[in-house]
């Protein structure tokens, strides 16, 4: 974690309300601790329905290992971010999002532009409004939440051109649709310098690691499910092994659980000695294997070029 908030931890002290000292001094749009619906808001979203952003299922694997974040104020889990998504038409969308610099959220693409709906031969739902909320834990907004307007060109256009796309015959939505999958990551530029309170994540070129060690990297995630079986707007944690057997090095592969909602979701190891954590990779999809966008080459070179422009 690349924390610019002084990067200090609570001491163990019995009966010290951390909350109140970790939200204090917020301004603006980020207001400190703020209420939000229970549900999709139907008063600030003109259609008040509700869709999954589906660009395949997100599964999880056997027994459900994942553990419910609750104290959602502490590093790192306060860099993780819930999105609720109004496009330009349709129902309500949902993912997660993460702080990867001083004004920038990180997500996957497919969480911004829905293709579920409408397929690769017809014009997509684009977003035009996005509410973040960092460290969401049901209906409690611990920073707040920022509401962005995403727009569809200029420097702060950070989708790539990719996804907005029209196929013409069937082949061609077929080759559209791969090319997409293998660019499904997406920035999002935010008014406040939310990461220099809260801290953001750092990243990680995995061109850097070995072959043989891809294979053995033990990562973490966290993300948002939009599910029935769990309290909309609550973060859920798991963490496993990544494996070696992607057929696709744009991904990388691990036997993490997730489920619908997630997608956008932070991968990451924690290198504990030196105190960092470093993103390895966006959740986007799954099967039996879940999988990433792996941050490599352009997806990682764009990211940091986004970065250094806050």
């Amino acid at each position: 974690m690349e924390e610019t908030n002084g990067g200090g931890s609570p001491e163990s002290v019995e009966g010290f309300n951390y909350f109140r000292a970790a939200t204090a001094g917020f301004q603006h749009d980020i207001l400190g601790p703020t209420q939000l619906r229970d549900r999709p808001d139907a008063g600030f979203f003109s259609d008040g329905g509700a869709s999954l952003p589906q660009a395949q299922p997100e599964k999880v694997i056997g027994f459900d290992n994942r553990k419910r974040i609750t104290d959602t104020s502490l590093t790192p889990w306060r860099c993780i971010c819930h999105l609720e998504v109004q496009y330009d038409r349709g129902p309500v969308g949902f993912g997660t999002g993460f702080l990867a610099g001083r004004s920038l959220v990180v997500t996957a693409a497919h969480v911004l532009v829905d293709r579920s709906l409408y397929g690769w031969d017809q014009k997509p739902r684009m977003a035009e409004r996005v509410r973040i909320a960092p460290g969401r834990d049901e209906t409690l907004a611990p920073y707040g939440a920022l509401v962005v307007d995403i727009p569809t060109k200029g420097k702060n256009h950070l989708i790539p051109d990719v996804w907005k796309d029209v196929a013409k015959t069937s082949a061609a939505a077929v080759a559209l649709e791969q090319r997409a999958i293998v660019q499904d990551y997406a920035g999002i530029r935010v008014d406040q310098a939310v990461g220099e309170r809260l801290g953001y994540f750092g990243l990680r070129d995995t061109d850097e690691f070995d072959d043989a060690d891809k294979g053995a990297i033990f990562v973490n995630t966290a993300g948002y499910p939009h599910v029935p079986a769990k309290p909309y707007g609550t973060l859920w944690y798991n963490a496993g092994r990544t494996s070696n057997g992607s057929p696709n090095d744009a991904f990388i592969d691990y036997m993490v659980d997730t489920e619908g909602g997630q997608s956008g979701s932070p991968v990451y190891f924690f290198d504990k000695r030196a105190g960092q954590r470093y993103v390895l990779a966006i959740h986007t999809t799954g099967d039996f294997v879940n999988r990433g966008l792996s941050l490599r080459g352009e997806v990682y070179d764009t990211i940091v070029g986004w970065r250094g422009h806050d």
